[in-house]
């Protein structure tokens, strides 16, 4: 019987940090209430975290809260109006988002 040997090809050197960003977008999508929050922005357009703190039954610290983790991923884009905070999804990410919402 032949012995089989790994034949080790000649890869590219890559360093792991350029995938960083990637990284912070997925940790940012995985929890519910974020995709949620995600999946009425989607359906609604812009929403205050009023509004969002309304239909998903949470107080406003936790909303933030999750709304600060998909901002500063960059999946949202926010403008404020006196003491309110609008929130929506970043153009860059709304195909992205269907794709992902369409998978429940």
């Amino acid at each position: 019987m032949k012995e089989e040997v790994c034949i080790i090809k000649k890869l590219d050197k890559i360093e792991p940090t350029v995938f960083e960003n990637i990284e912070l977008i997925l940790c940012s999508l995985s929890n519910n209430v974020r995709l949620a929050i995600l999946y009425l922005l989607l359906k609604h357009g812009e929403l205050c975290t009023c509004e969002l703190e309304t239909a998903l039954k949470y107080a406003q610290p936790t909303i933030t809260s999750h709304l600060h983790k998909l901002y500063y991923a960059g999946i949202l884009k926010k403008r404020e109006v006196w003491k309110y905070t609008y929130y929506s999804i970043n153009t860059k990410y709304v195909s992205f988002v269907e794709m992902l919402l369409n998978m429940k």
